[in-house]
């Protein structure tokens, strides 16, 4: 990323930070909680090499496997990241299932022990285990369940004499903090999944904090467990500065997410190996459109509101899809539901001088799906919205986005009965109205193949769909839109509402250790 004005992060900038602290500080670890496949058209071009490639030049300690590891099939998980990686991977609470699953355990570690002279740091990682149902691992690895899976390791550290112990892992915000309480022996946890961004004092950019940094968590036996995470997109390095005492007991835990702005210097050697690399990206980079206003996908809205990302790409699946009337209808389709959690990026007018690239749009939808059409009956769509919200507020990728649809929730009902409201539009109609969805009435609506076969727990639309046609890549039919429309200004509309009162609230790390660890996180 360019130091310049609305631009964060990058390998360049990060690296010249980390060395900073490395030399500040001593008894440093860089650790990365996941995800490092996926979301941006560099992993598009190059499949992963370029996250190893640079993660071994920042010297990473450990990373722990997030779900989108997965998202080329076991086999691109082994090559390029986990034969090349010069930095322990960790998951405890993975297991093969078939040879080639054996085969890529070779190379994960339920946890690392890392040495500072006289003291000895344990390292135990885990994985979400909705894996399964989120990315591509097939039937080849067992995911179980993470705080089982962690005490089994953490009880082998202690049992090896390691009395300072870091949960490193990508289960979301939850999760951690149900492993800070419930896993005797953890003394620190450093997640992702949810990208919780977390802060004490006032933020220093736009996003708004969840929690205090790090966030103290009551464990069973009696101990404050601090549990940190760091945004997304590497616009943040976490830093955490925690000392234990001679018993390996937690005196202090300070820290916060460090902005990586363009007030951050860049590391030159890295900077030109960037630009080395670049050179083999292809031309992403033609403009295919303008925006006028933020078009806001970050997982802070489009996991919990209606986003007008979400509504742009709602709008534009339904003008490709504009064009088959016929006696009783104006249109075959009218609908579009889509997964928040499939929305990867915000696109930001002012530093793009409101210029939308192809770079752009890979960012926002990096994973190569499609829009496909199915057939649901309204029964199974009422069920697809309750599904939506069945865990709202946990910041996982369900929460539907919407187009040709009103929907109104109440969070205070019971989860399975919290859509109060269901309109949609008509097609059997001269003048397009909403109209209440109807159960036994049959829909077409048009939505991503990930959630056609089940992705971020729909079910329901896998197994009770009655029929579906494959449609055209996603960031085809997106460009296409945008070309057409030249200049674009989505809004949020209510599409998506809360009744009154409902509405919930809602990564890079260092550690030092009396013995005081500095615990960098990503």
């Amino acid at each position: 990323a360019e130091a310049e004005a609305g631009c964060f992060g990058g390998a360049a900038r990060r690296a010249a930070r980390v060395a900073a602290e490395r030399a500040a500080h001593r008894n440093v670890l860089l650790l990365d909680a996941g995800d490092q496949y996926q979301g941006t058209v560099w992993f598009t071009r190059f499949k992963g090499r370029e996250a190893v490639h640079f993660m071994n030049l920042l010297r990473y300690d450990a990373m722990a496997l997030g779900n989108h590891e997965f998202d080329e099939g076991v086999s691109g998980l082994l090559d390029p990241l986990l034969k090349n990686a010069n930095f322990t991977i960790l998951s405890a609470n993975m297991k093969g299932k078939t040879p080639l699953g054996n085969k890529m355990m070779e190379y994960v570690k339920p946890f690392t022990i890392m040495h500072f002279d006289s003291e000895a740091v344990g390292i135990v990682g885990y994985t979400t285990k909705e894996t399964s149902f989120l990315s591509q691992p097939g039937d080849n690895i067992i995911f179980e369940d993470e705080i089982e899976a962690l005490q089994v390791q953490v009880d082998k550290l202690t049992a090896m004499g390691v009395n300072k112990i870091i949960a490193l892992g990508h289960s979301g915000f939850t999760v951690d903090k149900n492993i800070a309480q419930k896993v005797k022996g953890v003394d620190v946890v450093i997640g992702g999944h949810t990208n919780t961004f977390l802060y004490t004092g006032t933020p220093p950019s736009t996003e708004l904090p969840a929690g205090p940094y790090p966030f103290m968590v009551d464990s069973d036996d009696g101990r404050k467990v601090p549990v940190v995470q760091a945004y997304a997109y590497g616009k943040y390095l976490g830093y955490l500065n925690v000392t234990f005492d001679e018993k390996g007991n937690v005196v202090e835990a300070v820290g916060n997410p460090i902005l990586l702005d363009s007030s951050v210097p860049e590391d030159e050697q890295v900077k030109e190996e960037v630009e080395k690399w670049r050179e083999h990206l292809g031309n992403y980079s033609k403009e295919i459109g303008k925006t006028n206003v933020y078009l806001n996908g970050t997982s802070q809205a489009c996991r919990f509101q209606e986003c007008n990302m979400g509504n742009l790409l709602c709008d534009a699946v339904l003008y490709e899809s504009i064009g088959r009337p016929d006696q009783k209808s104006w249109n075959h389709v009218s609908m579009c539901i889509l997964n928040g959690g499939g929305i990867r990026s915000p696109i930001d007018e002012h530093s793009t001088n409101g210029t939308i690239t192809m770079e752009d749009l890979l960012s926002v939808l990096p994973f190569g799906g499609r829009f496909d059409l199915v057939r649901l009956k309204g029964s199974t769509l009422k069920e697809a919205f309750e599904h939506s919200v069945h865990r709202y507020g946990a910041a996982s990728g369900e929460l539907l986005q919407v187009g040709g649809i009103h929907v109104v929730y109440d969070l205070s009902r019971a989860p399975g009965s919290r859509v109060v409201s269901l309109e949609v539009l008509c097609t059997a109609c001269r003048v397009p109205a909403y109209v209440p969805l109807q159960m036994d009435e049959i829909y077409n609506v048009t939505l991503p193949s990930y959630m056609l076969f089940g992705g971020d727990g729909y079910v329901m639309i896998k197994d009770k769909n009655l029929g579906y046609s494959k449609g055209e890549p996603d960031i085809e039919v997106v460009s296409r839109y945008l070309q057409r429309m030249k200049t674009v200004y989505p809004a949020v509309e209510g599409r998506i509402r809360f009744s009154s009162g409902s509405h919930l609230e809602a990564s890079l790390t260092l550690i030092s250790v009396l013995f005081t660890g500095t615990f960098l996180h990503t």
